[in-house]
């Protein structure tokens, strides 16, 4: 008897689950499904009370889903309990948001989903590998079609920033002026990162290259804390200790203000960043970079149909010693300043059965560069001497706001989910500029070239930039959809009117096999940065030129910065023939197939092509012998053609046993004088003559795969793996001028295997502390940094600057 009462009480062990409403109150219909490590144990859904109980489970650690049509989807991990049974509450909050995007959340049909499939990395895999990207920015050369190059600058679809957009909850937070993403939101805030490479909704505009989508995380019903990396890293060399190398402490929490009604979530990071130059001796090869990276994040649900959501960016950065290198020694390199604001207000609203959501924002970016002295740069074929030439403080702001509205889908000829919405913006960028001599020498050190720049000038530009699009989800059956949409864009300064035209096809071939076909069409257009209407008010440049004697050639010539006119009509474009009626744009068009094996294994092939034209370069207008004058010329008359083909791969073992496999094919040719070179943070000191060819960025193969695999006993394994083509590099004489085809010799293959093992340490049930250690570049694979590319350069064709083995120790706290 007394083992059966025992029995029977054991048998009432387990987890009981209530799903609360936003107001309390019991809710029902809600399938729950709990798992453990290894299988899912149970599944059923709350009765009227709102309530359901899994008995007879052991004890240990759980995972619980939640699903309710027309609510949000909760996840809860790690609930666990020993010997009596415990009580779980999940306050369900409904959806404001049809799934019309990309970004699917539960199971749907592939027809709900558009055209547009994203490259998308899960930000809750950013702390566990060895890399460990503390921003969207840093995380973004994981996924294909993202890189670095060896300046640090991103490129997206072998393009510039500048031709990119960055939006977050869909608010643009690019920098007006330059067009350049900036210090990017912390990672810890990301619940959804997505890299759109063609992007056929009508919805998003104002870049030709790629757009990246942020959306941010929402507090959750209860309190939770994060720190990671609370303990700097030292420099130890020679088994000295030679000081703080990295200081990264993280901290982020979350929860409800208000239970049910008021959320607040918090992600804040300092940083202390020593990055050693390989190809320089310590200590003279330390870039140091500081600053504060703050996103916070207020929900409100005023009711069932109306949200509201308020979020601060603040990110004050200093740097030293920003474009240190071999080539520029710590004299040569300069230093910067900047500081990153943004708030946004959204209003979220059921209406009729639709969606209305109104959104306003702010964005301000100021900053300053500077040269470490009062003199000009010397440019010689070994190397740079003197003082980074260029002064430069600005600043730029952008007071947006945008409406859209969802329709309650339309059952005629099949299901028709229209969207439509507006842009306006107001933007304004002013600054001053001060730039000082520049001479090219030989190896000898005689003068080839001598610049001088005659006065400080300063700018100030406004623009006023306005946007309609229609769009339509067109469901024709279960297996086939189509996207139409028309966007309209215009900016004042630019006195042009700009249609974009889209279409897609989502076509589910066979609902046996899963396999789907994507496909689509459309025009996308640039913003132009403010910074290009600034360049006719840049100092203008007095350039001499010698022989290798020292016997003038020619000069001095005056060359002003002046801004070309558009004159060539195309499709879709109305605009007035004034000087800079800019409208830079790509023809997109790609073909996608995906294709899933078992629920494990997904594959993917995806072939685009980008034809650009209209593109802003910098070219030089020969001297006029006449008036002795010549000009830099900014106009649009540059082109870029773009192809890639990739396959992706995502296995899926269980939950926590996750790899990626991407492989990209890629071919980037276009004309080499981009605007961006001679008006960013850090201007180009030589301006050469415009060639059509190889672009800089262009990489014709690269490999990438990255994970996450749990191990026994609490052990975790997160590999990263990168093979790819070495990047192209110029080759240029004593005088700067191109030696041959450009771009056609490349630095060697890289190949990087990385690697963080980790372990967990329970302190009590409400804390862990987490132990890691990282390896770099574990096979020791020769990856140089930089090459002597002057073929006046005694070490011409020379790679160095190589980055060998490497470990790292850090831990978290898991709170």
């Amino acid at each position: 008897m007394l083992l059966a009462c025992l029995w029977a009480q054991a048998s009432r062990v387990g987890i009981r689950v209530r799903a609360l409403d936003e107001n309390g109150i019991g809710l029902s219909g809600v399938r729950v499904v709990i798992s453990d490590e290894d299988r899912t144990v149970g599944a059923a859904e709350t009765d009227e009370l709102g309530s359901i109980a899994f008995l007879n489970l052991r004890p240990g650690s759980y995972n619980l889903a939640a699903k309710k049509d027309r609510f949000q989807s909760i996840q809860k991990t790690s609930v666990g309990f020993e010997d009596s049974t415990i009580t779980v509450e999940l306050t369900m909050i409904p959806t404001l948001t049809r799934t019309d995007r990309v970004e699917v959340r539960g199971t749907v049909l592939e027809v709900e989903e558009s055209a547009s499939k994203p490259n998308s990395f899960p930000p809750g895999k950013a702390k566990e590998l060895p890399t460990r990207p503390s921003t969207v920015a840093d995380a973004l050369p994981l996924t294909p079609g993202v890189l670095r190059e060896p300046g640090g600058a991103l490129i997206l679809s072998s393009s510039p920033e500048s031709r990119s957009a960055l939006i977050v909850n869909s608010a643009d937070v690019t920098d007006p002026a330059t067009g350049q993403f900036g210090l990017t939101v912390p990672i810890d805030s990301v619940e959804v990162l997505n890299v759109y490479q063609t992007a056929y909704l009508a919805e998003f505009g104002r870049f030709t290259a790629g757009l990246v989508s942020v959306e941010t995380k929402r507090g959750g019903d209860k309190w939770k804390w994060e720190l990671n990396d609370p303990l700097p890293e030292f420099r130890i060399r020679s088994y000295h200790l030679r000081g703080l190398k990295t200081a990264t402490p993280r901290v982020n929490f979350e929860g409800p203000l208000i239970p049910g009604k008021l959320f607040v979530s918090q992600g804040l990071e300092y940083q202390i960043k020593k990055t050693a130059v390989y190809t320089l001796p310590f200590p003279d090869n330390q870039k140091k970079s500081q600053g504060v990276n703050s996103f916070t994040q207020f929900d409100w649900i005023a009711s069932s149909r109306h949200l509201l959501t308020a979020t601060v960016h603040a990110a004050p950065q200093r740097s030293d010693a920003l474009t240190l290198d071999y080539f520029n020694p710590r004299p040569v390199a300069p230093d910067s300043r900047s500081r990153n604001m943004t708030g946004t207000v959204t209003d979220r609203l059921t209406v009729r059965g639709g969606l209305l959501e109104n959104r306003f924002s702010t964005t301000y970016f100021d900053g300053a560069v500077w040269g470490r002295g009062p003199g000009g740069l010397q440019i010689s074929p070994v190397g740079n001497t003197g003082y980074y030439f260029a002064d430069q403080r600005r600043s730029a702001s952008r007071i947006s706001g945008n409406s859209s509205y969802s329709f309650r889908p339309l059952t005629k000829f099949g299901t028709h989910q229209f969207k439509a919405g507006l842009y306006f913006a107001s933007s304004e960028h002013s600054g001053d500029i001060e730039e000082r001599p520049i001479n090219i020498v030989n190896l000898a050190g005689r003068t080839l070239i001598n610049v001088q720049f005659p006065r400080l000038r300063d700018f100030e530009v406004s623009d006023i930039e306005e946007s309609l699009f229609v769009q339509d989800h067109w469901i024709l059956n279960s297996r086939v959809a189509i996207d139409l949409g028309i966007r309209t864009e215009s900016q004042q300064l630019s006195r042009a009117l700009r249609g974009a035209p889209r279409a897609g096809l989502s076509w589910t071939i066979a609902n046996k096999t899963r396999t789907v076909l994507r496909s689509g069409v459309g025009y996308f257009y640039d913003r132009v940065p403010l910074n290009v209407y600034a360049f006719n008010r840049y100092p203008g440049r007095l350039e001499t030129t010698y022989d290798d004697s020292g016997k003038l050639l020619e000069g001095p010539t005056l060359y002003l910065n002046t801004l070309g006119q558009s004159t060539v009509r195309r499709p879709f474009i109305s605009q007035v023939p004034e000087d800079g009626n800019f409208s830079p744009r790509s023809l997109v068009y790609s073909v996608q197939l995906e294709q899933p094996v078992g629920e494990r294994l997904k594959f993917r092939a995806t072939y685009l092509r980008n034809i650009s034209d209209n593109l802003l370069l910098v070219n030089r207008v020969p001297r006029d012998p006449a008036t002795n004058q010549g000009a830099y010329l900014l106009e649009d008359t540059g082109s870029a053609k773009y192809a890639q083909f990739d396959l992706v791969a995502q296995l899926k073992l269980r939950a926590d046993r996750e790899m990626f496999f991407s492989y990209t094919y890629s071919k980037a040719r276009g004309d080499l004088n981009d605007f961006g070179r001679y008006l960013g943070t850090t201007p180009n000191p030589i301006i050469r003559d415009n060639q059509y060819g190889i672009l800089g960025t262009d990489m014709p193969n690269r490999f990438l795969a990255w994970g996450v695999v749990r191990l026994p006993h609490k052990f975790q394994i997160a590999p990263l793996i990168e093979a790819r083509s070495g990047f192209p590099y110029l080759q240029v004489d004593a005088a700067q001028r191109y030696v041959g085809v450009p771009n056609t010799t490349r630095y060697p293959m890289f190949f990087s295997l990385d690697s963080r093992f980790s372990k967990d340490f329970k302190v009590n049930p409400q804390y862990s502390v987490r132990i890691s250690i990282s390896g770099f570049n574990l096979t020791n694979h020769f990856n140089p940094e930089q090459v002597h590319h002057n073929v006046a350069d005694p070490a011409r064709g020379y790679f160095f600057g190589h980055r060998g083995r490497r470990f790292t120790a850090d831990f978290d706290f898991l709170f």
